[in-house]
């Protein structure tokens, strides 16, 4: 099936990578020439025509940043004339639901169906089929798009019709974010009494406290951490969120407050220096090019786990530098990256490996790192 896409950025793109290797003919868009470049994915064709993009396929995936991209693209109901009558779009920005079902009910004019997808998981879970999915559509229509929706999840929620989708999204994004906040700002006042800031985390993580919130939140706002491109998608989705119909006001006001704390110490954080995951997975890949054992090893933290492709897992730097003191005895492998995709709480990386006996092996590394940018996780999927 003919499956346009545009939006081609830290989302989108690997969305549109996956539907073309699920056997889908993919035609990606973007109105960034850098971006449409970038989308090199074999079997793929590129279009910077958004027009010309939607008369060329069956399904037409969206995932642009913002409201007002949402309504420029769809100029009036232009984009849904040039899909046809009997096409679907499926829309993955996390947008104003209101918005969602004014747009459905302009598809609806011209015949397109439309299906309101929010999405959770990221780029790497992207790439491996494992976003989880809540959907807001007509039955008719979504299982019109339910085999492109199978190809990028496993874990699909239709909710009810369109709108219900982003609502569902903004809860979930509410939750994150709240809970992101509200874990940076007590290790925020743990510091200020004087504990030490991984300490202090390591000590949570043991107990109760534990959780995926308080493992990624104070990375975001440690010293070097610029994200501030983050800070604005999450203050969309926290404004958005204020606005939902709720008698809970009290909960939700709550909860809105402890987002708040968490774009607070974003912008706080933004400027200033240490290590980013990236930088770290770059120093990964120059230790295994040059066999350094010290240097691999340091990148890791003390307790990290790092998965290999058949399964096992190995606990510690001391299992750590025992297998890849095997891995650097056996011969010089040579890692090439092909593909970044960039996440709040990691790095996936497809690489290209030269074996010694001049094979080649594919595989997607899931990088995860603490507040001082070493790797905590590491998870090596073998591809086909």
């Amino acid at each position: 099936m003919k499956a346009g896409f545009i939006g081609l950025g830290s989302m989108g793109a690997p969305i549109a990578r996956r539907l073309a290797r699920c056997g889908f003919e993919v035609i990606g868009c973007d109105v960034s020439p850098d971006m449409l470049a970038a989308f090199d994915e074999p079997g793929t064709t590129r279009c910077a025509d958004s027009l010309e993009t939607a008369r060329n396929c069956e399904f037409l995936g969206i995932c642009v940043r913002t409201d007002a991209q949402l309504e420029a693209l769809a100029d009036g109901g232009k984009l849904y004339e040039a899909l046809g009558h009997g096409g679907v779009v499926i829309l993955h920005s996390t947008v104003a639901p209101d918005l969602a079902v004014r747009q459905a009910e302009l598809a609806a004019q011209h015949g397109v169906g439309f299906v309101d997808v929010g999405v959770s998981g990221g780029g790497p879970a992207a790439i491996e089929g494992q976003l989880s999915l809540f959907i807001g559509a007509s039955d008719e229509d979504f299982a019109k798009a339910r085999p492109r929706l199978k190809a990028i999840s496993n874990a699909m929620a239709h909710l009810g019709p369109v709108g219900r989708g982003q609502q569902a999204k903004l809860l979930n994004n509410l939750i994150s974010i709240a809970n992101y906040g509200m874990s940076a700002a007590i290790v925020d006042i743990g510091v200020d009494m004087g504990f030490g800031r991984q300490q202090l985390i390591d000590a949570f993580m043991a107990g109760s406290a534990q959780s995926f919130a308080l493992r990624v939140a104070p990375g975001f706002v440690a010293p070097g951490r610029d994200y501030m491109d983050l800070h604005d998608l999450l203050k969309k989705d926290v404004d958005h969120a204020s606005s939902l119909p709720t008698g809970e006001t009290a909960a939700r006001d709550g909860l809105v407050a402890a987002s708040k704390v968490l774009l607070a110490r974003l912008r706080r954080a933004a400027g200033q220096t240490t290590r980013s995951g990236r930088e770290t997975v770059e120093r990964y890949i120059a230790a295994v090019k040059a066999r350094d054992l010290d240097a691999f090893v340091a990148l890791f933290a003390d307790d990290a786990t790092y998965t290999v492709p058949n399964g096992k897992t190995l606990t510690g730097s001391d299992e750590i530098r025992a297998f890849q003191s095997m891995v650097f005895d056996a011969g010089q492998p040579s890692p090439s990256p092909l593909e970044w995709f960039v996440a709040p709480d990691g790095v996936a990386v497809e690489i290209e490996a030269k074996l010694p006996d001049g094979s080649v092996r594919l595989t997607t590394n899931h990088y995860r790192f603490d507040a001082e940018g070493r790797i905590t996780s590491l998870r090596v999927f073998a591809r086909q």
